[in-house]
């Protein structure tokens, strides 16, 4: 019972990963980002042919008799959610204009292609399959997903950690007095003795030279 509480939890991962990334940058995501970054298009090419592999593999499922059904209830949770969550990502692309919208989308595009390999595992592990051979594939397509979201998820912290400087650095300057800057320019150095000096007068060093 417990593995199989753990079958139906393991979909939703992906949000709580995303969701702790949002957190720890809950300054930035409230940015609207760029077209570019949004590529909207793209997704919607992406889920759609993805989503078509969890609407076959679900409808082959539901067809089979009942007797055979027990041993892929699993298989059939995995692709119904993996095929909602691609449909609710899809519709998401439609209106998403924050930051964290961005993050929502594709925490559930991930949630869901983990859901669509979940399902093709759980039939390796309740069916007639060697435990070796259940074993290998599971721990090859779990590195393979894992691998993939760990490396989108660094380098999604290290683009939003460069955007969290940038607005310190901006705000740094607007916080800076107005006159620093002119009393900055108001001021030269002696490119000779290296001494600060009012701009328009002369270094005290090269007028003592002179005399001299």
């Amino acid at each position: 019972m417990q593995v199989e509480i753990l079958w139906y939890c393991a979909p939703f991962f992906p949000l709580l990963s995303r969701g702790l990334l949002c957190l720890v940058f809950r300054g930035e995501i409230g940015d609207i980002p760029t077209e570019e970054e949004q590529d909207r298009e793209a997704h919607r090419t992406h889920i759609l042919a993805l989503a078509g592999f969890s609407f076959s593999g679900l409808l082959a499922l539901v067809v089979l008799e009942v007797a055979i059904l027990q041993g892929f209830h699993i298989a059939i949770y995995c692709l119904s959610i993996s095929f909602l969550f691609y449909l609710f990502a899809l519709n998401l692309q439609g209106y998403k204009s924050k930051r964290w919208h961005d993050q929502m989308a594709t925490a559930i595009v991930e949630a869901a292609s983990l859901a669509l390999m979940l399902s093709v595992l759980s039939i390796l592990h309740f069916q007639n399959f060697s435990s070796g051979f259940a074993l290998g594939l599971s721990a090859l397509g779990l590195f393979v997903w894992l691998l993939d979201h760990f490396l989108r998820l660094g380098y999604q912290a290290r683009y939003l950690k460069i955007r969290r400087n940038v607005k310190m650095s901006e705000r740094q300057i607007k916080k800076k007095p107005e006159g620093s800057n002119k009393r900055e320019l108001d001021f030269i150095t002696c490119p000779k003795h290296g001494i600060r000096h009012p701009k328009g007068s002369k270094c005290p060093k090269c007028v003592a030279e002179r005399k001299r």
